[in-house]
C-alpha cells in the first residue's frame, strides 16, 4: 500500500501536484474526490476542478472544525447528538486523520451542520418578547420561540434567573439574525461579524414597573436600580453589555466569541446555513428552578 499524501494548498491534479511534489501518478485519493467529499459533508460548493485553492482549504478547515466541535450533525432532515468528538486540527490539509474521518462521515451520509437551539418564552419566567419581536423566517420556528446558539443559551438562562432575582422582566428585540436580511429598529448600525449573526447575542429592554430601561433611560441617567443591578451581575458572570461599547448599545448582551478566531467563521457558516437550507432545529427545553 503506497504512503498516505497529505494534500494541502496549491496542490493541483492537473499540474500532477500532491502533498507539494510534482509526482509522476495520481494518487489514489485526488483533489477532486477530496472537493466531491467535502461537497457531500456540505462544507463545500461549486463545481470539482482539481484544484487545492483558497475555497477547499477553507472547506477543509470546517471540516475539521466540525469534527472538533460540533455536537451534532444532519442526516435524513434529523438533528442528530455526536456522542464523540474527533481530535483532529484545524489546519487546511488534508492529513490522515482528516481523510478517516471524512471517509466515516461520507460512508454513513452524516451532514455538517450548526448549534442553534429553538427555545419557546414560555420555558422562562421572566422573559418575554417586545411587540417588536420577529421571528426568522422559518417554518421550523414559531411565532413564540426564540432561536439562540447552544453556545449562549446559557446568557438567556441567567437573564432569566437574575430577572427574577431583580424583580424585573426582560423584553426581547431580537437574538439570532439571519444574514442579509435588513435590520429595523437597530441602536446601531449592525457589525458585519455580529454576535447576532452566530447566535450569541441578544436585544432587550429591562422592564422595572413604568420604565423600560432603553437606549434613551440610559442616556438620560434614569436607568433603574433594578436594572443596573442586573447588569452588574451579567458582567460578573463574564457576559458582555453593550452599553460598554464605543459606541453605545444598551439593549446588547452577548456571550463573545471573537470575530478574529476561526471559530467565529465556522459557526456563522454552520448557523447561517442551518437556517438556509432548512436543517433541523432542536427544541430545548429549559429545567424549572426549585
Amino acid at each position: 500500500m503506497a504512503d498516505f499524501i497529505v494534500l494541502q494548498h496549491k496542490d493541483n491534479d492537473k499540474k500532477m501536484v500532491w502533498g507539494g511534489k510534482t509526482l509522476k501518478a495520481a494518487p489514489e485519493y485526488t483533489i477532486k474526490s477530496l472537493q466531491n467529499d467535502l461537497k457531500s459533508v456540505g462544507v463545500a460548493t461549486g463545481t470539482a476542478d482539481g484544484d487545492f485553492g483558497g475555497k477547499t482549504r477553507k472547506a477543509v478547515k470546517l471540516f475539521q472544525w466540525a469534527c472538533a466541535n460540533a455536537t451534532a450533525y444532519a442526516k435524513n432532515n434529523s438533528n442528530i447528538t455526536r456522542t464523540v468528538k474527533s481530535a483532529i486540527s484545524v489546519t487546511g490539509k488534508l492529513d490522515k486523520a482528516t481523510s478517516d474521518e471524512l471517509k466515516t462521515w461520507v460512508s454513513n451520509k452524516q451532514i455538517t451542520t450548526g448549534d442553534l437551539v429553538i427555545v419557546a418564552f414560555s420555558e422562562f419566567g421572566k422573559i418575554e418578547k417586545s411587540s417588536g419581536f420577529k421571528k426568522i423566517a422559518s417554518t421550523s420556528v414559531l411565532e413564540n420561540e426564540i432561536i439562540i446558539s447552544s453556545g449562549a443559551l446559557q446568557l438567556l438562562k441567567d437573564l432569566n434567573s437574575q430577572a427574577k432575582a431583580k424583580k424585573v422582566t426582560i423584553r426581547i428585540n431580537q437574538a439570532f439574525r439571519v444574514h442579509g436580511v435588513k435590520v429595523t429598529g437597530a441602536v446601531v448600525p449592525p457589525a458585519s461579524k455580529s454576535q447576532h449573526l452566530i447566535g450569541h447575542a441578544i436585544d432587550c429592554n429591562i422592564v422595572d414597573g413604568d420604565n423600560w430601561n432603553n437606549i434613551k433611560t440610559f442616556k438620560n441617567n434614569k436607568a433603574s436600580d433594578n436594572a443596573k443591578k442586573l447588569i452588574k451581575k451579567l458582567k460578573e458572570l463574564s457576559y458582555r453589555w453593550g452599553g460598554d461599547f464605543t459606541k453605545v448599545d444598551t439593549p446588547h448582551f452577548d456571550k463573545k466569541l471573537s470575530s478574529t478566531e476561526f471559530s467565529y467563521d465556522a459557526k456563522f457558516f454552520f448557523n447561517q446555513r442551518m437556517v438556509s437550507e432548512s436543517q433541523a432545529i432542536p427544541k430545548k427545553t429549559i429545567p424549572k428552578e426549585a
